[in-house]
């Protein structure tokens, strides 16, 4: 942190005013509680990786924390390794602004795009994706074939339940739909912009394919927070010369809006629901804290590196792990390397301030939908969900999936003019997408 503040003056005191100043005061963005809080939880969740019950060499050597004010930018906790002094494992490396691969971290953002209002045909929180095996065709011609972490396919997911268990191929599915041009425009929007040129990538950026560093992606999960805000990370708060003169001092700007304020909330929603992540992460996992927060995690192929970035309405914190020289961990996800570092240190630095809700913005409402299409329930239609929809983009089609047919109980199959009213049944049955089929 010392040395990016030294950068930092480096671009906004020239050499004249520093040897006309008589010496500089500078007033950092830092809350040094908060910063040995940091320092402490990493400490003890890499000694618990290295000597816990486990007694599994998980080949861990580095990880980093970001906290900022998603309101203002401020840096208010940063961790850049374990240890800068160690120099086997690349201590004096900054990862928390080192590019490395966010896995499904960036999951939120490609929802976010799809979510907007402005477009031809914005998705909803209930907009239903077929979860299950499907094939893209690269820009090289190539055949990609995303799979679930847990190797299962899940059929028909609405959206909500896709994010929050962070399902792999409805996310590929979704950046297909948006296209990566609208991703991008989001993304470079939010702060991300060593992602590079979208031309450079194909459809596995939806699961991290691209490289972020961790305090542009911390800042980018600001904006949920905030409302649909850019977030300018900036470190220091004043400069001054010792006989009193202001040299600079942080004047907040205006901020840019980049998200439509009901887009944020509706991620803010989604990513804070214990629910939603039932089938991902099980009840009551680490993600859960003793307050409304929004979190999501990131694990990339073979274990390079893991995520947890998330947020409160007045805290965004995020925790990277892994190797300086791109070694894999083994055995290490975000719900077991950084995310009990996220929770432990949300936890004390806030532990004695109030709650707070993320506050639902006017323009939308609840409906009722079917729990298995997310379209309007039919009588046939049994489980049913109440969902939030941002207004015009709530269904107004009945469901399909769920119908009322006459039966032929001797032989199951569809009664017919031949059918003796003797041997015909009414039954509910599924009429699924023919792409499910096999799956059912």
């Amino acid at each position: 942190f010392v040395l990016m503040v030294r950068a930092e003056m480096d671009r906004l005191i020239t050499p004249e005013m520093l040897a006309t100043s008589g010496g500089l005061v500078v007033e950092t963005t830092l809350d040094l509680d908060w910063q040995r809080k940091a320092e402490r939880s990493i400490a003890y969740q890499l000694d618990f990786l290295e000597n816990g019950p486990d007694k599994y060499d998980h080949n861990l050597n580095s990880m980093a924390l970001t906290a900022l004010n998603p309101e203002s930018g401020a840096i208010l906790s940063m961790v850049g390794s374990p240890n800068y002094y160690d120099v086997e494992h690349g201590g004096a490396i900054n990862m928390a602004l080192s590019p490395r691969q966010p896995g499904s971290a960036l999951k939120p953002i490609v929802y976010a795009a799809a979510f907007d209002p402005g477009s031809a045909s914005p998705w909803s929180v209930a907009t239903m994706i077929l979860d299950v095996q499907t094939s893209f065709i690269t820009r090289d011609g190539e055949a990609y074939t995303p799979a679930n972490y847990d190797s299962l396919d899940h059929g028909p997911v609405l959206v909500r339940q896709a994010l929050g268990s962070s399902l792999n191929i409805p996310a590929v599915i979704t950046l297909d739909k948006i296209g990566l041009e609208k991703f991008f425009n989001l993304a470079l929007r939010l702060g991300l912009e060593s992602l590079g040129d979208p031309e450079d990538h194909d459809l596995s950026l939806a699961l991290g394919g691209g490289e972020v560093r961790l305090l542009d992606l911390t800042a980018a999960y600001g904006a949920f927070a905030n409302g649909g805000y850019r977030v300018e990370p900036f470190s220091i708060q004043k400069i001054v010369a010792r006989r009193g003169q202001v040299l600079y001092e942080a004047v907040p700007g205006q901020a840019e809006r980049v998200m439509d304020e009901r887009v944020a909330w509706l991620l803010s929603d989604i990513l804070s629901d214990d629910s939603a992540r039932v089938l991902g992460f099980g009840p009551h996992s680490v993600l859960e804290l003793d307050r409304p927060a929004a979190v999501k995690t990131g694990t990339t192929t073979s274990f390079h590196d893991n995520w947890a970035v998330g947020y409160t309405p007045d805290l965004v914190v995020g925790v990277w792990a892994g190797n300086t020289n791109h070694e894999s961990m083994r055995e290490i996800t975000g719900l077991t390397g950084t995310a009990p570092v996220w929770h432990q240190f949300v936890r004390a630095v806030l532990n004695e301030s109030p709650e707070k809700d993320f506050i639902r913005p006017d323009g939308l409402k609840q409906v009722e939908v079917c729990a298995l299409s997310g379209l309007l329930p039919n009588e046939e239609c049994l489980n049913r969900r109440l969902e939030w929809f941002i207004i015009g983009t709530e269904p107004m089609n009945e469901d399909t999936f769920h119908q009322m047919v006459d039966v032929d109980v001797r032989t199951r199959t569809l009664a017919d003019k031949n059918t003796p009213d003797e041997w015909r049944e009414a039954w509910v049955v599924l009429d699924l997408p023919p792409e499910i089929h096999a799956w059912a």
